[in-house]
């Protein structure tokens, strides 16, 4: 296989992540000068690539004195996903959503372009400290997957293999959709969807078996992400997700417990439904609905609006018929206290509202992803909640295009915050060199819910924008 070293290239005084790869191994399979030529056009294909969730393919070639295939790489600071979950670790399914989410943004970029990765796996996922993800080894993959196979060496389980790639069939998008949804899977549950005892053991789970749906390993996820994973997982292509910005988008949504569009909650058919935790309503819900139940009162709860809503409604026609003068500011006062709820102006624009949280989401805070997309080199991010900072990190941007003297940058910074529900003040901060940027805006947050505030900073002018998005 490739190694990959930590490199410096005097050139342009950078560090580079060089990964090296032994053509000699091919020759046994394929021809030597084929498999070179194969190399260059799969590291072509690499470096047309610019996208902030895709690793920056900075230079390729041979190397004559060592008869070693070279490609030049962003050097990143960070783990891999195989790492995280090699460690038995099981992040905030928040978390691993999207991750998900960026990975599927990565991949939509990368399939417009037609390059198919075709070895979505976590060993090929970057997690950054700042939160974003980077997608490594397009193509380059394929070709040490040829080096195995031309040593005879075995190429290892085949975990996150599409079913037609298990069948040596053509492999469109799709198969890199499938892949993903393997991967959002061991992040959600800490397994593996098609593990057995041996590789032909898991090809076979792979074309022919439907993994245990997620919320029935880790019962803490919601109902809606077991028909995501299953339409990630469906056998057949045509019955995944179209594409992965339909992923994607989905992903969002369900951030937000707002269940999925186009039919996402309609799995294949061997998707029990979820598991229902005990207190909550005994009905199962399919696979990807949004379980809301009613809380034992709410019913009354509902009547005594009623009621309240026709006394405020009795008590405003009698304030019409004694409307005079001297006695207007007195009935006012009156009236206040019970008309207040109803009589309270819509929120502005700028604040973001939702639904009544589900009641099997009282207790829970409410979540705030935190979303900057950036052209710095390097910076700071901070945010505050009423005064009170709850963020700062340094926040960086990668290289997406060199035109001579002028590099262009983009960086994605991405949290996930729990905030206590309720109206609050943010006001956003980012600073680089000697400048800074600091915008507020305000949102009521209810418990229970996933809000996404959207930062951006522009290339021209560095203005901030600040925006809650769905």
């Amino acid at each position: 296989m490739g190694v990959v070293y930590e490199a410096h290239d005097p050139a342009l005084e950078r560090t580079v992540a060089l990964k090296t790869i032994h053509p000699q191994q091919a020759a046994i399979q394929e021809d030597r000068a084929a498999y070179e030529r194969r190399f260059y056009h799969e590291a072509k294909v690499a470096a047309r690539l610019s996208h902030p969730g895709i690793i920056v393919v900075h230079e390729f070639g041979h190397d004559e004195a060592t008869d070693i295939l070279y490609i030049a790489l962003e050097r990143l600071q960070g783990e891999t996903l195989a790492e995280i979950i090699r460690r038995g670790e099981r992040l905030p399914w928040a978390q691993a959503l999207e991750i998900t989410r960026q990975v599927a943004e990565a991949l939509h970029h990368a399939h417009e372009q037609g390059v198919v990765h075709r070895d979505v796996k976590p060993a090929n996922v970057m997690l950054l400290p700042s939160g974003q993800v980077k997608l490594m080894d397009f193509g380059i993959a394929r070709l040490e997957a040829v080096q195995l196979t031309a040593t005879g060496q075995s190429l290892g389980t085949p975990l996150y293999m599409s079913p037609e790639q298990a069948m040596n069939e053509p492999v469109d998008a799709r198969g890199d959709i499938f892949t993903l949804g393997a991967v959002l899977y061991a992040l959600l549950t800490g397994r593996h969807a098609f593990a057995a005892q041996s590789i032909g053991a898991t090809v076979q789970r792979v074309i022919n078996e439907d993994p245990t749906p997620p919320s029935q390993v880790n019962p803490d996820l919601p109902g809606a992400v077991d028909g995501l994973v299953a339409r990630c997982l469906a056998k057949a292509p045509d019955d995944r997700y179209p594409d992965a910005r339909a992923l994607a988008d989905d992903i969002a949504l369900l951030l937000e417990w707002r269940p999925p569009r186009d039919g996402a909650d309609a799995p294949p058919t061997g998707w029990a439904p979820s598991a229902v935790p005990s207190g909550r309503s005994a009905r199962p819900s399919p696979p990807g609905e949004m379980t809301r139940t009613v809380a034992p009162g709410a019913a009354s709860r509902r009547r005594r609006q009623w009621i309240g809503a026709l006394v405020a409604g009795a008590l405003l026609l009698a304030a019409a018929a004694l409307w005079t003068t001297p006695a207007r500011s007195r009935i006012l006062r009156l009236l206040t206290p019970v008309l207040a709820p109803s009589l309270a102006p819509p929120p502005s624009p700028d604040r973001a509202t939702v639904a009544e949280s589900p009641p099997d989401r009282v207790g829970l805070p409410a979540r705030m992803v935190v979303d900057l997309r950036h052209p710095l080199k390097s910076g700071t991010l901070h945010l505050w909640v009423d005064d009170e900072e709850v963020l700062g990190r340094p926040v960086r941007g990668t290289v997406t295009r060199d035109l001579l003297a002028v590099k262009l940058r983009e960086g994605v910074f991405t949290q996930v915050l729990e905030v206590e529900p309720g109206r609050h003040v943010f006001r956003v901060e980012v600073s680089w060199d000697e400048e800074s940027r600091s915008r507020s805006i305000q949102g009521r947050l209810q418990r229970g819910e996933t809000y996404r505030l959207e930062i951006r900073l522009s290339r021209l002018g560095k203005d901030l924008s600040l925006r809650w998005t769905r």
